[in-house]
């Protein structure tokens, strides 16, 4: 999730929170009422008085804000570097570091291929396979293509027990040096 994502979630959350909160107090008669507009009415002329006390009254707040974001950042559950599925024998959480290990292990035997860098994106629940590989010129690309993504979805399967929603290939053609 990008940075903005995160600020509208942690908005949301605050809101949401603070909505919880005087609802609550208002079922459960906790304050009064006339309690609650006197406390808006002194926040309102709090606002409203000189230069230096709106500039401490918006640093207050903007902390309170950046607390409470924090706070939510703690309880909400991070989605991580990791596949996380479940079996009857429980949870199992596979890092994408060992399913990009595991892609680079099964392209390990071509002949055709220079380098690879695997990367493991996160949809949903689902995961898919970038694999950015650096190929001889002589190489047949449609044919290695179908090959190198049958292994790897093949292996990780296999492994793991995740089944990969598609493997995207970004092939690059490495020069031949001049003899």
């Amino acid at each position: 999730m990008q940075l903005w994502g995160k600020v509208v979630l942690g908005v949301v959350g605050i809101l949401l929170l603070l909505f919880a909160v005087g609802v609550g107090v208002f079922f459960f008669n906790v304050v009064s009422l006339l309690a609650l507009q006197e406390w808006m009415v002194n926040f309102y002329t709090l606002l409203h008085m000189n230069l230096l006390t709106r500039a401490l009254s918006v640093v207050g707040i903007v902390l309170l804000v950046a607390g409470a974001v924090a706070l939510l950042r703690f309880l909400l559950p991070r989605g991580g570097r990791f596949l996380t599925y479940r079996t009857e024998e429980g949870e199992i959480r596979v890092s994408f570091d060992s399913l990009e290990a595991l892609a680079r292990e099964a392209l390990r035997g071509f002949q055709e291929i220079v380098s690879v860098t695997p990367r493991v994106e996160k949809m949903g629940r689902e995961a898919c396979m970038v694999l950015h590989l650096v190929v001889r010129t002589d190489a047949a690309i449609p044919e290695l293509s179908n090959l190198v993504q049958t292994k790897v979805r093949e292996r990780i399967e296999r492994q793991t027990g995740i089944v990969l929603k598609n493997v995207r290939l970004l092939v690059d053609l490495k020069a031949q040096e001049t003899v």
